[in-house]
Order: structure tokens, then sequence, then C-alpha cells
């Protein structure tokens, strides 16, 4: 069993305990912008900010990381959140341009977000590969899920004493305890070291353009890869979409309970907990478009349902097929890159989902001023073209075989060990 894993259980206890501040944070942010401004854009635009710091970073965040112990890269990265976190908590304590104050430190969060998000694929794939993947990042789900359940209820305790600023402060705690907790774990066995880990900074950028040139190389003939890389951003683009639209939902048909929106928040969270316990089932290379499609699908029916409780019923199959939709994306992704290029491909994808962040949350925003139908049926017009990649690649797409994943080992040249 995967748990008994010391190394993958300090790993799914720190992404628990981080994503308690995450699901607090969310809906914390998302409360006091909304309060600040009167509508969801504002929200909107914190998305897409945090979508330009990703595309600023992963261009050199995966050869980087390729390089260097990805489980000191994540250390840091948590170190740096909490910091970014507590600039926002005094910005939208003294009131001050508030906005422009959120957005750059969104805009950092993003890179060290995306950054320590890079060295967690990498440590994964490292160490804990092979079958063992599969169940590992099934796990993730729950994981992620359960903390931001936790989260959500949390700030409902911290709003009945204090304000929805106030409570951010427990994402700078959880920040701090995971980067503890990972500080203290001692892997089995080393990682590979990519080139830039020799260079002086005058030979850095001719080594970053060779690294990422050698992963086109490699899959010069597999465009389908690629194009699964940007069906990741569908994915996230949707989650975030609810995220941003949940508290107007509230607010139309909910009453503008603020227990309303955690509720929803949590019934997604549910959904996709829920999913772990089938993905034996479900995370199948020729269902790939067919999650894609039912999120669409449920987008289009929130558009026109007014009344609450199948709101609650459309946010759980919502989370249900996010969650087979992301989990067999990063399986597949994963295992497909050679050993050389683990971090490079999750600074691609997650440069996918930043750069479709970035370009399709402001259409949502800009819907979402029209009206709340109008938002809902833009989100299920942006996943058409996503569900349709997934359709290619559930035809198309050919997985690398252990046999072959052990081949191109042996001929990387520059493969060396990690000091």
């Amino acid at each position: 069993m995967i748990l008994r894993d010391t190394t993958a259980r300090t790993m799914l206890g720190s992404i628990l305990v981080s994503s308690i501040g995450m699901g607090l944070y969310t809906l914390a942010l998302g409360q006091t912008l909304f309060q600040h401004t009167g509508n969801a854009q504002a929200f909107a635009m914190i998305f897409a900010l945090q979508g330009l710091g990703a595309v600023a970073v992963l261009p050199f965040s995966g050869p980087v990381v390729d390089a260097f112990d990805s489980r000191i890269v994540y250390v840091l990265c948590s170190v740096l959140r909490a910091l970014t976190v507590g600039v926002i908590v005094i910005a939208l304590s003294t009131g001050d341009g508030v906005v422009t104050v959120v957005g750059t430190a969104a805009v950092f969060l993003a890179i060290f977000d995306n950054v320590q998000r890079t060295a967690f694929f990498k440590f994964t794939a490292h160490h804990i590969a092979g079958e063992r993947a599969v169940a590992f990042n099934s796990l993730i789900g729950i994981a992620i899920q359960a903390g931001s359940l936790i989260g959500m209820a949390a700030l409902g305790l911290v709003l009945m004493v204090g304000t929805a600023t106030q409570a951010l402060l427990v994402d700078v705690v959880v920040s701090s305890v995971a980067a503890t907790v990972v500080s203290r774990l001692r892997v089995p066995r080393q990682e590979s070291a990519g080139r830039l880990r020799e260079s002086t900074l005058r030979s850095a950028l001719p080594g970053l353009l060779h690294d990422w040139a050698g992963l086109f190389r490699r899959h010069r003939h597999e465009v389908v890869v690629f194009g699964m890389v940007l069906m990741c951003a569908g994915d996230f683009v949707y989650s975030y979409g609810l995220s941003t639209l949940v508290v107007p939902l509230v607010d139309a048909w909910h009453g503008g309970q603020p227990w309303a929106i955690s509720a929803l928040e949590g019934t997604l969270g549910a959904g996709m907990i829920t999913a772990t316990l089938f993905t034996r089932y479900t995370v199948r290379q020729a269902l790939l478009p067919v999650w894609v499609s039912l999120q669409a699908v449920i987008a289009v029916a929130l558009a026109f349902t007014t009344a609450p409780a199948l709101h609650y019923v459309g946010f759980f199959l919502a989370g249900f097929a996010n969650l087979n939709a992301i989990t067999l994306l990063l399986t597949l992704l994963q295992q497909h890159a050679g050993p050389m290029d683990k971090a490079k491909m999750a600074s691609l994808r997650l440069l996918a989902i930043g750069g479709g962040t970035a370009a399709l949350m402001p259409v949502l925003g800009l819907a979402a001023r029209q009206s709340l139908t109008a938002a809902f049926l833009t989100l299920a017009a942006l996943l058409v073209p996503f569900a349709a990649c997934g359709l290619w690649a559930a035809v198309r797409f050919v997985p690398r075989t252990a046999a072959a994943a052990k081949e191109e080992a042996g001929a990387q040249p520059e493969l060396t060990p990690a000091a």
C-alpha cells in the first residue's frame, strides 16, 4: 500500500497541510475582494495575473529544478509563499491600493507556487514512480480536497471571531509547517541532475536553451503530447472559474449567505474526493474526452439552474469529472517524460495552465459583468476546444513503456549523479 511508503506519506501530509491554507486563502481572498469591488471581475483578474506569473517563471523553472534537489526547492518555495501571503494580509488590513498590491503579490505567489509544483512533479517521478504513481496521484486529489475542506471549515470558525483578512494568517502558518515537514524528509536515493547544475552565469542561458531543445527534439514525432499539455489548462480554468463564480452565485440564489460559499466549494471538493475512490476504473485514456465534455455540460446546466439544491449536485459532479481529467493527464505526462525531462515536462504543463489562465480568465471576468448566466455559458464554451483535444489524445497518444524509459535513461550522456 502506498501509505506504507514514508516518502509518499510525508509528501501527502505536506500537500494536505498546504491545501488547508490554500482552501482558506481562495475563499477568504474572494470574499474580501468582492466586498471591496462589488463584482467578481477583480478576483478573475487575480487568477489572470497568477497565470502571467507562471508564464514568466516556467521557461526557467524546469531546467533549474531538473538541475537541483527537488526537496530543497520545494521547501524554499513554501517559505516564500508564507512571506508573500503575509504581504497580502498587510495590504488588505491597511486598505490602501488593495487590488494593485494584491495583484502584484499574486504574481510572486504564482511564481513560487509553480516552481514548487515543478519540484513536486520531479520529486514524485523520481521517488514514487512506476505502478505506484497512479495510486499516489489519486491520493493527491484526496489530500488537496480534504485540506481544502478543512480550510473552508477553518474559515468559518475564524469568521466567528475575526475577518476574512485575518483568516489569511492561517495560510502563512500552514505554509511554514509544510516547509518544516518536508525539510526533515530523507529520501532513499539521489535524483538525476541536469546540465545547469555546473553552469556558470555566462553559460546558463545556452544550457537552458539546450535543455529545452532536447525535450522538443525527443518528442518531435509526438505532437499529441503537446496537445495533452495544453489540455491541462482547461481543467484548471474550469476549477478557477467555479471558484470565481461561486460568490456571485451565492449572492444571487442563496441569499448571500457566507456559509453557502464554503458549502458549495466543499461539495466540489467532495466530488473530487469521491472520484479518487474509483480511479481504477475512471482514470483511463479512452475516457479523457468524456470527463472534459462532462464539465462543459455541467457549466451549461448551472447557467440555467436557479434551484440551490441542484447547484450542489452540479458542483459535486463537476468535482468528480475535474479530478479524473487532472489525474489522468498528470499521470500520463509524468510517466511519459524521460528521466532528464521530468521537471521540464512539469514546467511545460504548468506553463500551459498559466498561459491558459492568463488568457481565458479575463474573458470569464468580462462575461461575469454581463450576467451569471453569460459567465457559466462562457465557461462551457471555453472547454469545447479542450474536449476536442481530449478526443484526439484518446485516439492517438501512445504511452511510453517502462523498457523504453530505461533504454532512454541509459542513452543520456549528460545524466550525472546529484550531489
